[in-house]
């Protein structure tokens, strides 16, 4: 394992087509567990239907701590499991929001207000609202968790060799932590509109990649699950707004 894993790591190309690879790995190995455990809890629980969601992030969680403890010989530190370094909160809190809500704005505006009416689809369904207490603790504690251990420990973790490689001033383990982030909501191309579901995709892969900055830049996970948790606070204030009003 030591072995093979030097050199993959010798090649970035591969470096990077295996990150990838485990990512996703991880993230349909998850779907498949979750099918059969989510029916079986239902049948005697009766669930709600966000229930499957919240599995969906176990199953993830487990596997991506079971594969990196796997790949690194049993130690979680160098992927990122470690208290934060370089970083003074109340910047970055404000930083982040401000970025996520430029983003959010932005995205809003190009695809669900001028896309979406120069050229209207039939397909208008987004998400529904969910209770605001559920939304708080299953996405934006839960699955903000589960993720950034997936994106940010597992596929950045395996890659963090190659942050001297740029791509425009950012370097390529934050780019592929960004773009794989964005990816894994690109299903919802297959059951929303397209400008939504592209809408979701573009704010992903920015705050993404705003994320794996500071994973980068502070060696944890911490200030990206943090970066997460704030991206979707952002995304919910409609949802606040009906909520308090």
């Amino acid at each position: 394992m030591k072995q093979l894993q030097q050199r993959i790591k010798q090649n970035a190309t591969l470096s990077v087509i295996t990150a990838v690879a485990i990512g996703f790995a991880i993230f349909f190995m998850s779907g498949v567990l979750k099918d059969p455990v989510f029916s079986l809890l239902d049948q005697h629980l009766h669930l709600p239907p966000y229930w499957g969601n919240v599995v969906l992030k176990f199953f993830m969680l487990v596997l991506s701590i079971g594969t990196i403890l796997l790949l690194n010989k049993g130690n979680l530190k160098s992927y990122g499991f470690q208290r934060s370094k370089n970083i003074r909160y109340i910047p970055f809190v404000l930083k982040v929001s401000a970025i996520s809500a430029a983003s959010f704005i932005f995205s809003f505006l190009v695809f669900m207000v001028v896309l979406s009416n120069l050229f209207p689809t039939a397909n208008h369904q987004t998400f529904e609202n969910e209770n605001i207490v559920v939304t708080i603790f299953t996405v934006w504690i839960w699955s903000s968790l589960c993720e950034e251990v997936l994106v940010r420990g597992v596929v950045q973790g395996f890659i963090q060799h190659l942050r001297h490689i740029k791509i425009f001033k950012l370097s390529l383990p934050v780019v592929v932590s960004g773009l794989f982030f964005g990816s894994l909501h690109a299903f919802l191309f297959l059951f929303m509109s397209c400008w939504f579901a592209a809408f979701i995709v573009f704010d992903t892969i920015v705050m993404g990649m705003v994320a794996a900055y500071y994973r980068e830049k502070s060696e944890s996970i911490i200030p990206a699950f943090w970066v997460h948790f704030i991206a979707n606070v952002i995304g919910c204030t409609p949802l606040l707004f009906k909520f308090i009003f």
